[in-house]
């Protein structure tokens, strides 16, 4: 369940060659791209958990506050909370309610793990479907197939968005490393429409790494759906504390 708990955690992830390409212009701008605004937000949401080891479900009620905070709680069955937890810009505190411990770890320890640079603006723009590395005007734009298809460089990754040209919301993503050739890819399947602004409801992502421990080749899957989401609501409550009874794990 803990290794369960931190996927979620952290986590809390295409055409013929002979059409003919539309070049654009790199500017973002042009592209009037539909990215959520938000000051804070609240979603109910099912999540789905598989490698080769587990298959897990958990219904998760999420808080994010931007660019500050994202507090999530975890039932994975019977209605009882097994998990709260919070991510900010460098660290990662998970309560486990059932064997009341808790752990704090470092959010590079995910970076580590995956040989890519998570961190709290990256996990929020994967639950709400913005796009994740902003358009430079250094980035190549194509349109192809009902897509603007935008490839850029980060680091040692190399990432194309696919962006809806009737959504202008980004619809999948891949990335690949280029020195581990770990992978991650998004895939952004139904949006829905809340106060005038578009976001997903479903969203499945894999990652592909491979071990640390033995280079062997690794797949885990975690599938997201959204089934309440609010915005900018007032009253959202972000407070977190470690109760003095549970042992550190």
């Amino acid at each position: 369940m803990n290794r369960f708990i931190l996927c979620l955690a952290g986590l809390l992830i295409f055409s013929a060659c002979s059409k003919k390409l539309a070049i654009f212009s790199s500017k973002s701008s042009q592209l009037n791209l539909n990215n959520l605004e938000y000051d804070n937000l609240s979603m109910k949401s099912k999540i789905k958990y598989k490698d080769e080891n587990r298959d897990l479900k958990a219904t998760a009620n999420i808080r994010i506050k931007k660019d500050s905070i994202i507090w999530f709680s975890l039932t994975p069955g019977l209605g009882i909370e097994a998990a709260r937890g919070v991510v900010t810009r460098d660290s990662i505190i998970i309560l486990d309610k059932i064997h009341k411990e808790y752990q704090v770890l470092k959010v590079s320890d995910l970076s580590e793990k995956y040989h890519f640079d998570f961190d709290l603006k990256l996990l929020e723009s994967i639950i709400i479907g913005n796009l994740i590395w902003p358009i430079t005007d250094e980035d190549e734009i194509k349109k192809e197939d009902g897509y603007f298809k935008v490839q850029k460089s980060d680091g040692d990754l190399s990432v194309m968005n696919f962006i809806g040209a009737n959504s202008m919301k980004l619809e999948k993503l891949q990335a690949v490393s280029d020195t581990s050739k770990n992978a991650l890819f998004i895939h952004y399947t139904e949006f829905l429409k809340e106060e005038d602004k578009i976001l997903p409801s479903e969203i499945n992502m894999q990652i592909n790494y491979r071990s640390k421990r033995n280079k062997a080749k690794k797949v885990s899957k975690v599938q997201i759906r959204h089934s309440r989401i609010n915005i900018n609501k007032e009253d959202l409550n972000f407070s977190f504390s470690i109760p003095d009874k549970y042992d550190p794990m």
